[in-house]
C-alpha cells in the first residue's frame, strides 16, 4: 500500500512499491515517523510523501537518478550488497563440556515455521512435516530402539530433562532416528505468535510445546547428558499419513506394494536395462465395462518426477494459495478431515532403524475412466472433452459417493462452512485474500484437484483474443510454478512437441494403481537413484 525500502540479507537494496491505494486511509510506518519529525521540525512544507523519503535515502546511498529508474524498475539496486568481510576464528570462548552419560538432543527448525517465526501462518502450521507428516504440533523424536529401551510408546507424554531444567512434550517414535539421540522442533509453544499461533493475552493457546527452556548459548544445536523419563500419558498428535489407512491389515498391505506404488532403480541397472521398469508391471487383461472418451481437442496431462521431488510441500501450500483450499484447524485433522487438494505421502522402506524414505505428491489424476463419475448420483462430477475431471459444486449433494469409489483418495469433503466469516459486512477487505479466479465453496460439497482449470482457460481465452495457439509452457498450475525441484511437468498432450508427451513416453513413465484400468492422466517418472558403491 506504500512506499518502503530494504535490505537483504547481503546487503542488496531494494525498493518497496505499492500496489493498492492505501485501503481505509490507513498510514504506513514511514509516513507516521515523516509526520512526527516534521511536526518536531516545524516544516512549513511539512511531511514529505513516503516516496520522496525512499528517494532521499536512497541519495544518500550514493545512488542518482539513472540508477533510481533502473532499481525502481528491477526492484534491486545492482551493486548494492555490502563487501564480503573475510572472518578469523574466535579465541577465548569458554568451551562447553559436558556428562558423558545420557541421551543426545538436536534441537532444529521446523519445516514450515523455522525458529517460531511463522507461527502464525496457519497455512504453515497445517502443512504436513515432510517425514513425520505432523501437522499444528511438535513432538520429540525417538528412534524405534531407544523408544524400546526407555519404554517410550509412541504419542505418549514423555519428560526431558537436561542441565536442571526440564519440559514435557509428546513422544514420536521416528525410524531412521539415530538411538541414543532425541530430536527436538524449535518454533513451538509460543505466548504472543497471535491468533493463530498462541496469543496469552487473547486467551489462544499456545500451538505445540516450547523447547527451547532446554538450550543455551553453549549448547545451540547439540547437547548431551538427558534424561527421557516416560510419563504414560497419551496424547494424540494431529498427523496426515495413515488418514486413508482402514486398518492394520491395510497398512501391511500398503507395505508389501509400496514397489508397485513407487517404482524405484538404480542408474546402474536403468542404463544396463532401460525397459525393465515397464516389464515389472504385471496385471491381467484389463477390460472396461466403460467407453472411453474421444478426444480430438487439447489433452491436458501432468507429469511428475519422483528422483527430483524433495518433499518440501511448496506445491500443497501453493495449490492451498490458488485455489481458496480452507484450513481446518488442529481437531479437524485429527478426525482425518483436512482439505488440501494435493498431498505428500511418505513411505519407509526397510529395517525400521536404518530405513529408505520415499515421497509422492498425489493430486487427483484426472482418470479418463474416472471411478468418481460412475458413481455420482447427480452428475456432479464430470469428464470434460479435454480430458479434465471437473467438480459442478451447485450439482454436489454431498453423497461422497465418489471419495468412496476413489483409489487415490484425493477428494475432500466440505464438512463445515469455513467462510462463514466472510458473510460479515465488515470483512469485506478480507475476501481480498482470496483468488477472485477460483470459486469459494461452501458447506457439503466435495472438492478436489482440477489441474487449475482457471489456468487453462485463461489460456485458452488469450490464444482466441489474439489468435495464436497455446505455446508449450505457456500453462502452468501453481504445484508446477512453484515447485524448486521441477518435479512436475503440465502441458498437452496432442502437442507433439511438449514436454509432457516426452515425458509420458519416457522408459521410467508408469502410472499409479494402472491395474485398475482407470487411464489416470497423471504420469510418474519412476525414482532412480545413484548411490556410492562404497556407501551402498
Amino acid at each position: 500500500e506504500s512506499w518502503g525500502d530494504a535490505r537483504a540479507w547481503d546487503g542488496t537494496y531494494s525498493v518497496i512499491q505499492p500496489m493498492i491505494a492505501p485501503l481505509r486511509h490507513g498510514r504506513s510506518a514511514i509516513e507516521v515517523l515523516e509526520s512526527a519529525l516534521a511536526h518536531v521540525a516545524k516544516r512549513a512544507d511539512g511531511p514529505q510523501p513516503a516516496q520522496a523519503r525512499v528517494r532521499k535515502t536512497f541519495e544518500s546511498l550514493g545512488g542518482n537518478q539513472k540508477a533510481w529508474r533502473e532499481t525502481v524498475r528491477d526492484g534491486l539496486w545492482a551493486g548494492s550488497a555490502w563487501p564480503v568481510e573475510s572472518v578469523g576464528t574466535p579465541e577465548g570462548l569458554p568451551d562447553a563440556s559436558y556428562p558423558e552419560e545420557g541421551l543426545e538432543v538436536v534441537f532444529h527448525e521446523d519445516n514450515s515455521i523455522r525458529d517460531g517465526r511463522w507461527a502464525n501462518n496457519s497455512w504453515l502450521q497445517e502443512l504436513p512435516d515432510p517425514l513425520t507428516k505432523l501437522t499444528w504440533g511438535n513432538a520429540a523424536l525417538i528412534a524405534p530402539a531407544t523408544a524400546a529401551e526407555l519404554g517410550v510408546k509412541n504419542e505418549t507424554l514423555v519428560t526431558i530433562k537436561l542441565g536442571g531444567r526440564q519440559i514435557e512434550l509428546p513422544a514420536y517414535v521416528m525410524p531412521g532416528q539415530a538411538p541414543g539421540s532425541i530430536g527436538l522442533v524449535l518454533g513451538y509453544g509460543r505466548t504472543a505468535a497471535g491468533p493463530v499461533g498462541g496469543d496469552g493475552q487473547q486467551g489462544v493457546e499456545p500451538v505445540g510445546v516450547d523447547v527451547y527452556p532446554l538450550r543455551t548459548s553453549a549448547a545451540m544445536w547439540i547437547a548431551l547428558g538427558a534424561t527421557v523419563t516416560p510419563t504414560g500419558k497419551p496424547y494424540r498428535l494431529a498427523g496426515t499419513q495413515d488418514h486413508f489407512a482402514i486398518d492394520t491389515v491395510g497398512q501391511k498391505g500398503t507395505q508389501k506394494r509400496l514397489g508397485h506404488l513407487i517404482h524405484q532403480t538404480t542408474f546402474k541397472h536403468l542404463r544396463k536395462h532401460p525397459d525393465a521398469l515397464h516389464h515389472a508391471e504385471h496385471h491381467p487383461p484389463l477390460v472396461s465395462l466403460w467407453e472411453h472418451h474421444q478426444f480430438d481437442g487439447h489433452r491436458w496431462a501432468m507429469a511428475i518426477d519422483l528422483s527430483k521431488c524433495t518433499g518440501c510441500g511448496a506445491c500443497m501450500i501453493a495449490c492451498q494459495a490458488e485455489n481458496n483450499v480452507p484450513v481446518v484447524g488442529r481437531d479437524q485433522v485429527l478426525v482425518g478431515r483436512e482439505m488440501h487438494w494435493l498431498r505428500v505421502d511418505r513411505y519407509f522402506q526397510g529395517e525400521p532403524d536404518d530405513p529408505e524414505v520415499v515421497l509422492q505428491p498425489l493430486p487427483c489424476q484426472q482418470c479418463e475412466l474416472a471411478p468418481c463419475e460412475q458413481v455420482c448420483p447427480v452428475a456432479a462430477t464430470t469428464h470434460t472433452k479435454e480430458g479434465l475431471n471437473d467438480m459442478v459444486y451447485n450439482r454436489c449433494v454431498g453423497t461422497r459417493y465418489c471419495a468412496n469409489n476413489c483409489p487415490y483418495k484425493v477428494r475432500r469433503f466440505n464438512f463445515f462452512n469455513l467462510h462463514k466469516d466472510l458473510e460479515n459486512p465488515a470483512n469485506e477487505i478480507a475476501k481480498m485474500k482470496y483468488n477472485p479466479q477460483v470459486t469459494v465453496r461452501c458447506r457439503g460439497v466435495m472438492e478436489k484437484c482440477t489441474y487449475c482449470v482457471q489456468r487453462i482457460q485463461a489460456a485458452k481465452i488469450e490464444s482466441k483474443r489474439t489468435g495464436r495457439p497455446i505455446e508449450d509452457g505457456a500453462i502452468r498450475p501453481a504445484c508446477q510454478q512453484v515447485c524448486p525441484a521441477g518435479a512436475i511437468v503440465f502441458g498437452d498432450l496432442s502437442d507433439k512437441k511438449s514436454q509432457v508427451l516426452a515425458q509420458h513416453g519416457s522408459n521410467r513413465s508408469y502410472a499409479l494403481l494402472a491395474e485398475l484400468n482407470i487411464h489416470p492422466r497423471t504420469a510418474y517418472l519412476a525414482r532412480v537413484k545413484n548411490p556410492n558403491p562404497e556407501l551402498a
